[in-house]
């Protein structure tokens, strides 16, 4: 039979559980401020190569 957890040992688990879901939410956070960004500069650009195409049919 084992022995219940101490309050010291449920709070280290409980901190440990946290800081691994905050590690989680930052990378997530990250990967979608990256697709974000990327999809921004496909964009500047798409609209950019547009631009200069109808500046050329003078």
């Amino acid at each position: 039979m084992t022995e219940p957890l101490d309050a010291n040992t449920r709070l280290a688990a409980k901190r440990t559980h946290l800081a691994e879901e905050r590690t989680l939410m930052a990378w997530v956070r990250t990967a979608t401020s990256l697709i974000a960004f990327g999809f921004t500069i496909y964009q500047v650009f798409r609209y950019l190569a547009s631009s200069e195409q109808l500046g050329n049919r003078s």
